[in-house]
C-alpha cells in the first residue's frame, strides 16, 4: 500500500492556487476596463504575496527559499533524472522564483502606472514622470511574460505528473507518494501566514480599499 507523505503545507498551497486565481483575474479585469476591481484584486494578491515571501524565511523547510533554491549545476541534473524531493524541485525554483520576482514588479509598477484618463496609481503624484512612464510601459509588458511564465509553468507541471511524480494533486492535497520517508520534515503550522495576509489586507484597505469599494458601491 503506497503511503502519502505530507510535504506542503496549507499557506504554500493556498498562496500557489489563490495567486492564480487572482492572476486571472487581474488580466481580465485590466483587459476590460474594471479598474476599480483591478485595483482590489492587486492589493489582494499583493497581500497573500508579502506573506508568503515572509514564510519563505521562516516557515516549513518545504516552503523555505533556501531549501529549494539550486545551483543551474544541480536543476540540470534534476531535469535529467527527477528524483522525488522534499517540496518543490531544483528544475522548478527557476521558474518559482522568476515569477515571485515577476509578479512583485508587476504590483510594485501597478502602483506608479497611470492611463492618462481616468485612472492613476496611488504612488503616481509622488515620483518623477520619468518613471511613471516607465512604470506604465512595463505595466502592460509584464502582465504577458507573466502569462508566458505562467503558460511554460503549467504545461512544466503537467509533463511532471504525467512522466514522473504528480505535482499537480500534491499542491492540492499537500502529499506525495514517491517521497522517502527520511527526507520528509515535519511542516509548520501555517497560521502565523494567514495572520499575515489578513494584516496586510487591512493596511491596503485602509490605505486605498476602502475608497475603491465605496466608489464600486455608487
Amino acid at each position: 500500500m503506497t503511503t502519502l507523505k505530507k510535504v506542503w503545507d496549507p499557506a504554500v498551497r493556498f498562496f500557489h492556487w489563490s495567486q492564480l486565481l487572482l492572476l486571472i483575474g487581474l488580466w481580465y479585469t485590466g483587459s476590460e476596463g474594471l479598474m476599480d476591481w483591478h485595483q482590489l484584486l492587486a492589493y489582494t494578491l499583493a497581500s497573500v504575496l508579502v506573506a508568503r515571501l515572509l514564510w519563505g524565511f521562516y516557515g516549513s523547510r518545504s516552503a523555505r527559499f533556501s531549501e529549494f533554491a539550486a545551483s543551474p549545476k544541480r536543476a540540470w541534473h534534476y531535469f535529467r533524472q527527477p528524483t522525488p524531493v522534499m517540496g518543490h524541485n531544483p528544475a522548478s525554483s527557476y521558474m518559482i522564483f522568476a515569477l515571485l520576482l515577476l509578479v512583485s514588479l508587476q504590483l510594485i509598477s501597478g502602483l506608479m502606472t497611470t492611463d492618462h484618463i481616468f485612472t492613476d496609481g496611488p504612488l503616481v503624484r509622488y515620483v518623477p514622470s520619468d518613471v511613471v512612464s516607465l512604470a506604465t510601459r512595463w505595466h502592460k509588458l509584464g502582465i504577458d511574460l507573466i502569462i508566458i511564465a505562467s503558460l511554460v509553468h503549467i504545461a512544466a507541471a503537467i509533463w511532471h505528473s504525467w512522466r514522473h511524480h504528480n505535482v499537480i494533486m500534491g499542491m492540492l492535497h499537500g502529499k506525495l507518494s514517491e517521497v522517502e520517508s527520511s527526507t520528509v520534515k515535519p511542516l509548520k503550522s501555517s497560521w502565523s501566514y494567514f495572520v499575515l495576509v489578513g494584516v496586510f489586507m487591512l493596511f491596503f484597505y485602509w490605505w486605498q480599499g476602502a475608497d475603491l469599494i465605496r466608489m464600486l458601491s455608487y
